[in-house]
């Protein structure tokens, strides 16, 4: 579980006797298994971490294509071509069941689900609603629950 401290408010200030300007921008300091990001306003956590769950979920649908186009007729094929294991090809491939909206917010960094390869790679309900209920606990950014989940 993400523990989440938020530092400081947003103020400007003329600071006459330094001839400053000093400027405090709110963060949260997020700490996930022993390492610590930095939440700004503009919604950016972890990049390194979402770059990874973007590309473990593209990678997860181009090697469904390769199984459902026939190149590839099993997980074992796949994953001696990636020189990976089988459990990290089926791992994978199964990110391409995330809901199209989860999908969508991983993809296009919106920050509206702000997960980790980590948190996707455990296992995760199929059906969509259970998914956002899901992750939304292990979320650091969750989107607020509404009637259109479905």
């Amino acid at each position: 579980m993400a523990i989440v401290k938020k530092v400081g408010e947003e103020t400007v200030e003329f600071l006459e006797e330094e001839n400053l300007i000093k400027v405090t921008i709110p963060i949260k300091i997020i700490r996930r298994g022993g390492k610590s990001t930095i939440k700004t306003p503009d919604g950016m956590v972890g990049h390194d971490e979402m770059e990874a769950l973007q590309r473990a979920l593209i990678q997860g649908h181009r090697w469904i294509k390769w199984l459902e186009d026939g190149k590839y007729k099993t997980l074992e094929a796949v994953a001696r071509k990636e020189k990976t294991d089988k459990s990290r090809v089926a791992k994978l491939i199964r990110l391409t069941c995330l809901a199209p909206d989860i999908q969508e917010a991983i993809l296009c960094n919106t920050g509206t689900w702000v997960l980790t390869l980590k948190d996707c790679m455990k296992p995760f309900p199929m059906l969509w609603t259970e998914q956002r209920d899901h992750f939304r606990k292990l979320a650091v950014v969750a989107p607020e629950r509404s009637s259109n989940d479905e």
